[in-house]
């Protein structure tokens, strides 16, 4: 018996064509590009080779196909993996099977169950056509922003931090972000643009902190929708930049005053 079982189900839309192996090419192998990425970090030790092939999806082997069912095997002294695929007439299937062969993989998949979550559910209403593409990748992103990313980052003396007020909550809230100071104003671009929880802070209320070089500033952020984004970013540093422009899907220009 697997250690771990996981079922997503969503309706099979109507007129739909495709089998099982099609189905599972969509939800892997049609993401974009920073997705693949993504997901290919995060299956680091599975021992899946990259090159895409016909008897592999993203890597994963094929170890069995028909029409209505196909199993996707990623066998690593690590832990076994399967996903299968499965059709009936009104739905699609998702199943996910994770067999523990070392002590380490418990702790490890703990850690990648939330992330798998929500991409296999959001993966699939994506093949189905039911969600806009750029959705997922916010999830994704915000999900390891908010759960490691932004917690790690924000005890680092060196980080610069933005400090906006909850809309809703009235707090303080902090943000690790990456820009440059040029003069009395601080530049910076959001990758999600107005889905950004500190851009809509900034919209109830635009009167913020920054700490930068370890000082605390206060400003007036403005949001800049009518500047070039991608240009702005050639500016900024470049390894923040590089990111940002990766993995962002609505870029958005903030420019803050400072004091």
């Amino acid at each position: 018996m697997p250690d771990f079982t996981s079922t997503v189900d969503i309706p099979r839309p109507a007129g739909d064509q495709r089998d099982a192996l099609q189905w599972a090419r969509a939800v892997w192998e049609d993401a974009p590009p920073p997705m693949r990425a993504f997901l290919r970090t995060g299956w680091l030790g599975l021992g899946l080779t990259t090159r895409l092939a016909p008897d592999r999806v993203l890597g994963w082997t094929i170890a069995s196909a028909t029409p209505d069912r196909v199993v996707l095997e990623a066998p690593s002294p690590l832990m076994t993996t399967r996903n299968i695929v499965h059709l009936d007439a009104s739905r699609v299937y998702w199943t996910t099977e994770v067999t523990y062969q070392r002590f380490p993989a418990r702790h490890l998949w703990a850690l990648a169950v939330p992330i798998h979550e929500l991409v296999i559910p959001a993966r699939l209403r994506r093949a189905a056509g039911q969600v806009r593409p750029g959705d997922l990748q916010h999830q994704l992103v915000t999900t390891f922003q908010r759960k490691l990313g932004n917690p790690v980052l924000s005890r680092l003396p060196g980080q610069t931090l933005l400090e906006t007020t909850g809309r809703s909550s009235g707090l303080p809230r902090r943000t690790p972000i990456g820009g440059r100071r040029v003069g009395p104003e601080f530049w910076l671009v959001s990758e999600f643009g107005e889905r950004s929880q500190y851009v809509r802070n900034i919209q109830a209320d635009p009167h913020v902190r920054l700490r930068l070089h370890g000082r605390w500033l206060r400003g007036v952020a403005h949001l800049l929708p009518e500047d070039d984004a991608r240009t702005r970013l050639k500016s900024l540093p470049r390894l923040n930049s590089a990111a940002v422009q990766a993995l962002g899907t609505d870029l958005l220009t903030i420019r803050i005053d400072l004091d």
